[in-house]
């Protein structure tokens, strides 16, 4: 299930040139993932309170136009894997002046106890109901 999240550039992530630096897609993609789990599961700050943390393993992506300071811009955001510990994330960032596809990437996570950064947390026997709500949001 593919869902948005969108906003402007602020002057701060830009760079120098003008236009979005390159590393602040990672943080954009992460607002965009805290957002989709509030919206579909739970708010973040609820899960550490569970003692639930999502360290990342692996984010990468592809730059293919630019975002320049007060540009509108969507991400949006599809759940590609879960397989109850471990998940897997696609992103565009898109131009919604343009409809250009600025950045396409990916960010793996994986579920674990708070202070142990090991994928041993199984999520469908700790919190059922969160795993199943994952499992519905699975894009196909």
């Amino acid at each position: 299930m593919s869902w948005e999240y969108s906003r402007r550039v602020k002057y701060y992530e830009t760079d120098r040139m003008g236009v979005v630096h390159h590393s602040n897609y990672l943080r954009l993609i992460e607002d965009a993932r805290m957002e989709w789990l509030r919206d579909n599961l739970i708010c973040y700050n609820e899960l550490e309170k569970l003692g639930v943390i999502i360290p990342a393993t692996s984010a990468f992506g592809n730059f293919l136009n630019y975002l320049r300071y007060d540009d509108p811009f969507r991400i949006t955001i599809k759940l590609i894997s879960f397989k109850g510990v471990k998940m897997r994330f696609s992103y565009q960032v898109i131009n919604t002046e343009t409809n250009e596809i600025c950045y396409e990437g990916e960010s793996s996570h994986f579920f674990a106890k708070d202070g142990d950064y090991k994928p041993y947390l199984s999520f469908r026997r700790e919190f059922p109901e969160l795993y199943n709500k994952m499992v519905s949001l699975i894009e196909n």
